[in-house]
């Protein structure tokens, strides 16, 4: 960027689907945008409106069965709540009867595809990505004339046409970065230079060989505002939604958690696993590498600070030291297999492995005894049977329907036992200051035990800011509870 241009800051800001949820939300959300234009170079990424994205995977399921009138219903419902907002926060009639068409078009090219979807009964990731894409666009279409009504300088860009180009992956594309990094510096830089805001949608891109519209896939759209950001060297990228920031505690159990002022891209990424505000890894990456600051911001209080997320030398001293956070995962089940056969046995966790990713069940926690005879390790719930039948067939017994429990000295493969709990919880405690600090786990451990909890099992990674553990369900607001008291709220920030 020229010096004229570095003269005001430049700010990455994503609007996500609270924030753009009805007419009041975009108004308010184009309120902060107008306000920060005044002293700032923007790019502006956006998320489809509210539930839209929801509303569309209905419709698809209605179209893959044939059921075209049903089908036809929901996206009924959902141009109607477009429309209206269309209607209500967009002052210009000019711009109001332009959006309207463009939305009429869109609406019907919609309609088309669902056809399609309903004749053929079938559904491939290309058609499933492409109706996916109408929601971001939708939104950011209407964003984009709200702000010129206000009398902005805007321009509506698909991720495609600002130059995020992907591979063939349709649900969960990864970009071509090198290509995508001089596409989206040549098409938006000029356009700030100008004075022009950049509407861009979320989530969608381009595929680079055939050039058709592609999803990033989970949190795509603060994937989106990253890759941005990255590209254009932005000062900061601001997620707007609907809280002050990151606490260090679900609300729902802890009713005095805090918002975390400062946490690093890696605590950031360990928490979202926990259900935080935050971000996914693949999504803060682009960040990360360019040390570009993220703050999470709530849209419908703008004079909170949020909180932000940064690199590890640029924390402040008092948002350093210990725990930040008690986190939390329900609706899992953990699955034990032992046996003294398998003591010293190479490849015994590539089969595991293997096992797992045929079926696509992802490992959320993993543990192994020392003495090798035993291994643990927990899936999501949904997951657990099919993942015990498979295990049950392919490392113990013959008989996939075995009742295994009343039989643990069977010796038909390697394994000679299996045991499985489905009412289980892990919790975790976080923090980058818990990194060379003794006693962190002794406390943890002590704090749990003191009411009268039994854990199940434990890990911690080598980068010694997350260890977890788990539990039965029935003790899990107790556990958190307990451990934020020792960690959080007793020692002040």
């Amino acid at each position: 960027m020229s010096q004229k241009e570095r003269e005001h800051k430049t700010y990455v800001m994503k609007f996500g689907g609270s924030s753009l949820a009805g007419p009041k939300e975009i108004i308010q959300s184009a309120t902060i945008i107008k306000k920060y234009s005044n002293n700032s170079n923007l790019v502006i990424v956006c998320s489809a409106m509210g539930d839209t994205t929801d509303h569309l995977l209905k419709a698809v399921e209605h179209a893959k069965k044939g059921e075209t009138n049903q089908a036809r219903k929901v996206i009924s419902e959902v141009h109607q709540s477009h429309m209206t907002a269309v209607s209500e926060s967009i002052a210009d009639q000019k711009y109001k009867d332009i959006c309207r068409d463009w939305l009429a078009e869109l609406f019907d090219e919609i309609d088309k595809v669902l056809l399609g979807i309903s004749l053929l009964r079938d559904l491939s990731p290309r058609s499933m990505d492409y109706i996916l894409s109408f929601g971001e666009r939708l939104a950011t279409y209407i964003v984009s004339n709200v702000l010129l009504s206000m009398g902005l300088k805007t321009k509506y860009l698909s991720g495609g046409e600002a130059g995020i180009m992907t591979d063939e992956g349709f649900g969960s594309a990864e970009p071509i970065m090198k290509v995508t990094n001089e596409k989206l510096r040549g098409t938006l830089l000029p356009l700030v230079a100008d004075g022009i805001i950049p509407v861009v949608t979320g989530f969608i891109a381009e595929t680079l060989e055939s050039h058709e519209i592609i999803t990033l896939g989970r949190g795509g759209s603060d994937y989106t505002a990253t890759l941005i950001a990255a590209a254009i060297d932005a000062d900061e990228i601001v997620l707007w939604t609907d809280v002050d920031g990151i606490l260090s505690a679900d609300p729902r159990i802890i009713k005095d958690a805090r918002i975390l002022e400062q946490i690093t891209y890696l605590e950031a990424m360990e928490m979202s696993a926990f259900g935080a505000k935050s971000m996914q890894p693949r999504a803060l990456e682009p960040a990360a590498r360019k040390g570009i600051p993220v703050r999470i911001r709530n849209t419908f209080n703008p004079s909170g600070l949020g909180t932000l997320i940064v690199s590890p030398n640029r924390i402040s001293n008092g948002a350093r030291s210990g725990v930040k956070a008690v986190g939390s995962i329900t609706n899992v089940g953990a699955v034990t297999i032992s046996g003294t056969s398998i003591v010293g046995s190479p490849g015994t966790a590539a089969k595991i492995f293997e096992i797992l990713k045929n079926l696509g069940v992802p490992i959320l926690m993993m543990s192994q005894s020392v003495s090798e005879n035993n291994v643990s390790l927990v899936v999501k719930r949904e997951s657990m049977h099919k993942v015990v039948r498979a295990f049950k067939k392919e490392l113990l017994l013959e008989d996939p329907d075995s009742v295994v429990k009343t039989n643990p000295d069977a010796r038909a493969t390697k394994f000679n036992f299996l045991d499985y709990e489905d009412d289980v919880t892990i919790v975790a405690v976080l923090g980058r200051g818990m990194i060379g600090t003794p006693g962190i786990a002794g406390r943890v451990f002590s704090t749990v035990a003191k009411q009268g909890i039994n854990i199940r099992m434990i890990a911690q990674g080598s980068s010694e800011i997350n260890i977890s553990f788990v539990i039965k369900d029935r003790d899990r607001s107790k556990a958190v509870a307990a451990l934020h008291e020792e960690f959080v709220l007793k020692e002040e920030h």
